[in-house]
Order: C-alpha cells, then sequence, then structure tokens
C-alpha cells in the first residue's frame, strides 16, 4: 500500500520532466532563441565567465534569489557573483525547462535546474532549484529584467 501511494505521488512530477522535453521541441523560433540564452548564461556562469552580466543583464534589473533579505539591483549583482564564483566550481549542470512565455517585449521563462558543484572546502555536493526569469526585449535584444528563485531548501 505505502509503495503504490509513493508511485502515485511521483508521478505528476515524472510526467513534467518526461514531458518537459517534448513541450521544448514544439518552441517557435522566438521561444527557441530565449531558451538558448538561458542555457548560455548558465555556461558562462558555470565557466566563471563574468561577461554575461553585462552582456545579457538589463541596466534596471531587480531580482530576489532564495535566502536574500530583499531584491537585489545589477551592482549587486556584479559584486556577488565577482564573490561567489570564487568559491566553488561547476562540475555538471543540467537546466529543465517548464514553460516560456513571450508576450510583446516581454518573456518569462520558468525552469528548474540540478548542479554538482565543489566547495572551496573540496566538498562536492548536488543541489536542486528553480528559477522564473523575465526578460525585455530592446533593440532586437533579449536581457533580463527580473528573476526570483535559487536552491530548494535542504530536507
Amino acid at each position: 500500500m505505502k509503495l503504490t501511494r509513493h508511485i502515485w505521488l511521483s508521478l505528476p512530477l515524472a510526467l513534467v520532466l518526461l514531458g518537459t522535453p517534448a513541450f521544448a521541441q514544439t518552441w517557435n523560433a522566438d521561444q527557441q532563441e530565449l531558451w538558448k540564452l538561458e542555457e548560455l548564461q548558465w555556461k558562462m556562469s558555470a565557466d566563471k565567465d563574468l561577461t554575461w552580466i553585462e552582456k545579457m543583464v538589463h541596466p534596471n534589473i531587480s531580482f530576489w534569489d532564495n535566502g536574500e533579505v530583499a531584491p537585489q539591483n545589477k551592482a549587486s549583482l556584479t559584486r556577488w557573483n565577482r564573490y561567489t564564483s570564487g568559491n566553488s566550481t561547476v562540475l555538471e549542470q543540467e537546466i529543465f525547462p517548464i514553460s516560456l512565455t513571450i508576450t510583446g517585449n516581454v518573456a518569462v521563462a520558468q525552469y528548474r535546474y540540478k548542479t554538482a558543484r565543489e566547495t572551496y572546502k573540496k566538498e562536492k555536493e548536488t543541489v536542486t532549484g528553480r528559477y522564473t526569469d523575465v526578460f525585455v526585449k530592446e533593440g532586437g535584444q533579449w536581457k533580463f529584467i527580473s528573476w526570483a528563485g535559487g536552491e530548494d531548501p535542504k530536507s
């Protein structure tokens, strides 16, 4: 009886994760362009290439990561990314799209992620989390204008 309950409770998550790649494949060209931007940002961040901030972030960004006491701006993003990029190394990562909606010059991407990293203490850990990213298109280019999310609580 207990096993059956666990299977039924796990079914919705399995359907989302299994259905996600098929959903992404049906995206239009604009959605595919935005998802490539998401993937590029994650790659640049993992590679400790902080130029993604100047290239991909709108000057008026306001974002709120889990665990922060208040929203932050671009100057704060730059400062803390410089600091945290030296604290760990990404060993592997994957992002899982859930939805990507575009209305005019505004887009919202929602996704989950999984990251394996090594801390400055040489400890390896795997974390999962989620983000909702908001983009604005100016001058023909999509830029991050806001996001909210981060690591899942540790259980």
